[in-house]
């Protein structure tokens, strides 16, 4: 993009927006229509608790035979399948639906990312290159098109989260009142993604070391309250359904033995083409799920617990091993697949190289923002088997770093536009944090 171009792009966000929407669209619909029938139908354990809701009103029966009330996945994603099941069926054409539904949210996602630049102080144009690129790009293959679960509402979720802790950390919004809305933010944030979670814990760790005061204390003690008493409900309902306490989710152990066992692989793609390790996963075999059936949800996870931790404990060497593959796989993609490969290193790379960038030319509160969730989010991917759409609620960050690297080499290349004024893709460096965070609400209304 010329500079011209996209100083005008940034002047007109609407058709930034819509420009950015439709390519992301257009081209995974194109995908889309490629696809099999029989290869459409169906998300998983996601379709099977939708459709458990929607012909008998519980949240249950994730696995290959019906095994009761569940808490494998939080309830955002299976209550919003079961909405598409209840008015358009559970068959071809609910699943086609889906599959638009998918499309449709990380195309809002990627024409969010101007929005987002603006949000945090980037220059604009690093929210219009990471867009147009990630529009272009499918990188996430099927999660993108027609295997896509949570992700995406996670994202924008996350960016809505990070742009409050902005705003609160701005110096005059220490309110009580401020840090419990915050806090219950959190909380709802976790009926989408309970993956999240360590985000929030970095932020309190961060907090407390960067202020060192009773207050901090006092506000990441509110902040907590409030994301547990928002939870609470979820977790009342899981200890009576399951007859015991659990978080968000009981998937934790089920994963840990599929992911580290004598043969395992680095992601579920190779983990599923394996057919001994497949038959571990009670979604894919009917023996597995009647262990679920008879010792019940939270017995087996615990089970299940037990014998990775004793394998990773006989086996050492085997485990950092995979640790490390699946260190370079979330950051780097699959090897499997080239393409996705060669473009994920590529813009984690340039991701990188934007992360100091940040700091001298956007802020070091969002400098800080952006390493706490960079290093904590992905920590539970490092010990359970990977697939690409496990990165997509950070993407958004990696993919604004890269672009604002881009904009610091456009910026290098290509002279500024001739009219004097004021270039809205250029760094704001003049401008609080404070300030820009202030305008938050605005940015979002005058957007749209």
């Amino acid at each position: 993009m010329g500079r011209r171009f996209v100083a005008y792009l940034a002047a007109h966000r609407r058709v930034a927006f819509l420009a950015i929407f439709a390519l992301s669209f257009l081209i995974r619909f194109a995908l889309l229509v490629r696809v099999p029938q029989n290869e459409i139908l169906g998300s998983g354990e996601a379709s099977l608790i939708a459709k458990a809701l929607a012909s008998k009103g519980q949240f249950a029966d994730p696995f290959a035979v019906p095994t009761g009330p569940t808490a494998h996945l939080t309830p955002f994603y299976p209550v919003l399948l079961a909405g598409i099941n209840k008015v358009f069926g559970s068959g071809y054409t609910g699943s086609f639906v889906r599959c638009l539904l998918v499309i449709g949210i990380y195309s809002l996602l990627y024409s969010l990312y101007p929005t987002f630049a603006s949000i945090f102080g980037f220059p604009v144009s690093a929210g219009l290159f990471a867009g147009f690129l990630s529009a272009l790009l499918p990188v996430k293959r099927s999660a993108e098109v027609f295997r896509g679960w949570e992700e995406p509402y996670a994202a924008i979720a996350l960016a809505l989260l990070l742009a409050l802790s902005l705003k609160r950390w701005g110096g005059d919004n220490r309110n009580p009142r401020v840090v419990l809305a915050s806090g219950a933010a959190w909380g709802l944030a976790f009926y989408i993604s309970f993956s999240l979670a360590p985000i929030l814990f970095g932020l309190v760790v961060l907090d407390l070391f960067t202020r060192r005061s009773w207050t901090a204390l006092r506000d990441s003690v509110l902040l907590v309250f409030a994301a547990v008493a928002v939870m609470s409900p979820w977790l009342i309902r899981n200890r009576v359904e399951l007859h015991g306490w659990t978080l968000m989710r009981t998937g934790l152990g089920q994963n840990l033995r599929y992911s580290n066992h004598d043969g395992a692989s680095v992601s579920a793609e190779m983990i599923f083409q394996d057919k001994a390790s497949k038959q571990m996963n009670p979604y894919n075999t009917v023996a597995e799920a009647r262990k679920v059936q008879s010792m019940g949800e939270l017995a087996y996870g615990r089970y299940e617990s037990r014998l990775a931790f004793d394998w990773i404990y006989d086996h050492p060497g085997k485990f950092a091993v995979l640790a490390l593959q699946r260190f370079i796989y979330f950051w780097a993609g699959s090897i499997e697949h080239p393409p996705e490969f060669a473009i994920t290193t590529g813009y984690t790379l340039l991701g990188l190289i934007g992360l100091p960038l940040i700091k001298k030319r956007v802020g070091t509160q969002q400098f800080c923002l952006w390493c706490v969730a960079l290093a904590m989010f992905p920590l539970i991917y490092y010990i359970v088997q990977g697939t690409n759409r496990y990165r997509v609620p950070i993407d958004w960050m990696v993919w604004l770093s890269a672009g604002l690297a881009i904009t610091a080499v456009v910026e290098k290349l290509s002279p500024a536009p001739g009219p004097p004024g004021e270039d809205q893709s250029a760094p704001m460096k003049n401008r609080s944090s404070t300030s820009r965070m202030g305008k938050l609400h605005g940015h979002w209304i005058s957007f749209f």
